[in-house]
């Protein structure tokens, strides 16, 4: 199903109807950075200030900082912020999630992990997690102190340890403790400003409590960490679903124009 711009317009519209807000859509493959900032701030003037605003969001993730920003932005033009989810906000589209009041999701709607994206130390066209870093040094600390001979880091360690430059190491430990940051600050301003209790054992969670970068948190699993959930049922969930489809078939089809 391929929906034109005058049907997706309206389902933005019965959607904007249902939920008594105003509807913004995120929807990329790349990853989430900066560059989103400057389109939104003029979709957010156009707008202006409202009471409410939805943000659909499909994204895997990206840079560290932006859904800090976006979220910032967002807020400068509403009382309420709430994201929906159609299918995927993974990663650092997760933490835009926790500066919301509610996140909308349905039964195939995944958030996941907090786990920002980094450059490759060798191949800087390559973005990798930044938790796969940690983890890395986190073995091989393991093997050194583990392993009763003394020349396991010279046949282990050190050959890897001298393809990292110094800065870059602490520039992704600085990475992991922003992370931490912003859930943090986020979710004691907005989404748990009432319940500041559940502050650190859900950026715990979020930041450190799965090892797989594309761990699927789906809404039974974000309700039971704490986080605000909507769950979209009847209309409302075909509305956001159809969505998410027509999207996904206009991306497919302008790739398949480029190749």
């Amino acid at each position: 199903m391929v929906l034109k711009a005058e049907e997706r317009g309206c389902f933005i519209e019965r959607l904007e109807k249902i939920r008594e807000s105003k509807v913004l859509v995120y929807f990329s493959y790349t990853p989430l950075d900066d560059s989103i900032l400057v389109p939104l701030y003029k979709q957010l003037k156009e707008i202006g200030h409202t009471q409410k605003i939805d943000l659909v969001l499909h994204s895997y993730g990206g840079a560290v900082d932006t859904p800090y920003k976006v979220v910032m932005l967002i807020r400068e033009f509403c009382e309420e912020f709430a994201v929906i989810v159609p299918f995927v906000a993974k990663s650092a589209a997760s933490m835009l999630v926790l500066g919301a009041d509610e996140v909308v999701m349905g039964p195939i709607s995944e958030l996941g992990p907090i786990d920002p994206l980094v450059k490759h130390p060798l191949y800087n066209e390559v973005l990798v997690p930044v938790q796969a870093v940690w983890h890395c040094f986190d073995f091989l600390q393991r093997s050194i102190i583990n392993s009763p001979n003394p020349e396991v880091a010279t046949v282990i360690a050190n050959p890897m340890l001298a393809k990292l430059d110094p800065w870059l190491i602490g520039d992704y430990e600085k990475t992991i403790k922003a992370s931490r940051q912003y859930a943090e600050t986020l979710l004691s301003r907005y989404m748990f400003k009432d319940a500041p209790e559940k502050v650190s054992v859900v950026t715990h969670a979020l930041t450190e409590g799965y090892y797989s970068h594309g761990y699927p948190i789906g809404r039974r699993e974000a309700k039971e960490l704490g986080i605000s959930v909507t769950e979209a049922q009847g209309e409302l969930w075909d509305i956001i679903w159809n969505l998410y489809l027509g999207y996904e078939k206009l991306f497919k089809e302008k790739e398949s124009e480029c190749d």
